[in-house]
């Protein structure tokens, strides 16, 4: 995202344009910190005419007041510049005047101030709900329909007490039995309304909005076991991103879980946002996403979803088709998108907890797709004007 190049996004008019700004600069800003001048205006431009008043208002309490505005670049701020704490964010502003200039801040809020106002910021501006509007301005942009939609998550380490999980009600011994139950017994019946329900319960997770689906999974910071490359278990204490990208690696929808959540269960919600949003054609996901109810969502809106096989008990796997294997490829635009967030914008690991910590992740996952769209649309841009000249 260079500052060199003419920004693409409807940027609503600040009280100085970033010429006249460049003459209070204290030195010759760096080329970051131009970056984040241009992030933090892409933010704001998406804010509606009510957000903006209620981030404008000043809250005095003792002898200096901030505004919300302020408070909501600190912590943009700190995701930009990918620090862990609050503290080590207002130490960076004490020591860069221009970044205090682009906050429009002359005193440095305390910690406690900033953690105060952050819940105010957080009850005012919804990551999703800005998200959503981005991908609007997205598809409108693009006008063209998803060719491959790939879906994958990632673990996100938190310093935060894990849930401990409670252990499920098993079944009666007499359900548990195999084989097929006696006709006209009670285990019978029991095993017929068993199945009765758990079809009508598919039956509504299938056609239930993507909202209601995600409200019921664990939100909470828990723990989670991933395989690493030598084949050992390693384990995670946090949070999952769930991600959805489109070719140009764009994340259309996404969903902030609990580490313990698996991912085929956010899968059927994510496809519901993306099909909300845009259309596609394919679905691409890995081998942790063998499910029955992905597959039969797929076919009720009559798209198709490629999902890569597994072993199972010593049989191999089948192998695709190679059409089917050449599309399977572009799944890697997810996986870049996942590093990305990481490595761009969130810390090794989140000090804020619980719903602060999502709501981190929520404004880094914000930060990433304005980035990608940013690309994507300069992009078509030049190979525009190359086809005109």
């Amino acid at each position: 995202m260079s500052h060199s190049t003419p920004t693409i996004f409807p940027l609503q008019s600040l009280l100085l344009s970033k010429d006249e700004l460049s003459s209070c600069f204290f030195r010759n800003p760096t080329n970051r910190e131009l970056e984040f001048l241009d992030v933090f205006c892409a933010v704001q431009s998406f804010l509606s005419s009510n957000e903006k008043r209620k981030l404008l208002k000043y809250h005095r309490k003792g002898r200096i007041g901030y505004d919300l505005i302020s408070i909501l670049g600190i912590q943009l701020l700190k995701l930009h510049y990918k620090i862990q704490t609050t503290k080590d964010t207002l130490f960076l502003l004490e020591e860069n005047m221009n970044l205090r200039v682009i906050l429009s801040i002359s005193d440095v809020p305390s910690p406690a101030t900033v953690s105060r106002l952050s819940r105010d910021v957080e009850q005012i501006i919804k990551p999703t709900i800005l998200h959503e509007r981005l991908i609007h301005f997205y598809t409108t942009e693009m006008n063209r329909i998803i060719g491959h939609i790939s879906i994958d998550s990632t673990t996100i380490q938190a310093r935060e007490k894990p849930l401990k999980r409670k252990k499920e009600p098993s079944l009666p011994s007499s359900l548990k039995k195999r084989g097929r139950k006696k006709k006209g017994s009670h285990e019978e019946q029991e095993y017929v309304k068993r199945k009765a329900k758990e079809q009508e319960e598919k039956l509504d997770y299938l056609t239930e909005s993507p909202e209601t689906s995600i409200s019921e999974l664990e939100m909470r910071c828990s723990m989670t076991a991933k395989q690493n490359s030598k084949g050992k278990k390693q384990w995670y204490i946090g949070y999952k991103a769930h991600l959805a990208t489109d070719d140009f690696g764009v994340t259309i929808a996404y969903a902030v879980t609990g580490a313990c959540v698996h991912d085929c269960k956010v899968a059927v919600p994510l496809l519901k946002y993306v099909y909300q949003r845009n259309d596609f054609f394919y679905a691409l996901m890995d081998k942790g996403y063998l499910n029955p109810d992905i597959n039969a969502y797929a076919e009720s809106i009559e798209r198709k979803v490629i999902i890569d096989q597994r072993a199972h008990r010593g049989v191999a796997a089948i192998p695709m088709e190679e059409p089917t294997a050449l599309r399977y490829k572009a799944r890697s635009t997810v996986e870049r998108t996942n590093s990305e967030l990481k490595d761009g914008f969130l810390p090794n690991k989140l000090y804020r907890r619980e719903s602060h910590a999502r709501y981190d992740i929520e404004l880094a996952i914000l930060l990433s797709t304005l980035k990608k769209v940013w690309k994507t649309l300069l992009l078509k841009k030049e190979i525009k004007a190359k086809k005109a000249s």
